[in-house]
């Protein structure tokens, strides 16, 4: 093989290997870009006591292993963020509130509810348990540095204000848009 044919070889190689070094430093990027964090997203569908009470048990969990929480509250969920008091409404939103409950601890069972006896058991037994009720697990969240999200179309059509809602400084408004890129980089993201 002659010198120029070497150095032309050489050459090629070199310039494949610097386009491989590029394509290489472009996927590290993007997968870094991509990576997830260390984020539990949970959307709060439902208004019943003890699917709460799971969410808010799993959000305390994570958020005692180090990991941000995103909780985005939309229809009956939303229920667990009023702060009880009643609120003058319109008519047809004063007609809503008569049938849903004031605060997260009215809400119901979603089995074995008998008409409030089966939570008053519920009750019973995780105080002589000693364990937290569900309002001791939505401010043990608050404090712990979970980030309330209340779904504006929700809040709009049940007529809920920043008045209804429990106070505090990580609650936000927000769309379905905006929580499903927040939840698009978590590691775990739940529907309850």
């Amino acid at each position: 093989m002659k010198d120029e044919d070497c150095y032309q070889n050489n050459s090629v190689l070199l310039d494949r290997i610097g386009m491989l070094e590029k394509e290489v430093s472009s996927l590290k990027e993007e997968i870094e870009s991509s990576k997830q964090m260390d984020r539990v997203s949970i959307v709060i569908f439902s208004g019943e006591w003890d699917k709460l009470f799971a969410a808010f048990t799993i959000a305390n969990g994570a958020l005692a292993l180090g990991m941000d929480v995103h909780l985005f509250f939309t229809f009956w969920g939303a229920t667990a963020l009023k702060d009880g008091k009643n609120k003058k409404k319109g008519s047809s939103n004063k007609m809503m509130d008569l049938f849903m409950p004031r605060s997260a601890d009215d809400l119901p069972l979603s089995k074995m509810n008998l008409g409030g006896l089966g939570k008053s058991s519920m009750k019973k037994l995780l105080k002589e348990k000693k364990i937290d009720d569900l309002p001791e697990l939505i401010e043990s969240a608050r404090d712990l540095g979970a980030i309330f999200h209340c779904c504006d179309t929700t809040m709009d059509l049940f007529g809920y204000t920043c008045d209804d809602i429990i106070k505090g400084d990580e609650t936000n408004w927000c769309g379905v848009a905006s929580f499903l890129s927040l939840s698009l980089r978590s590691k775990i993201t739940l529907f309850i």
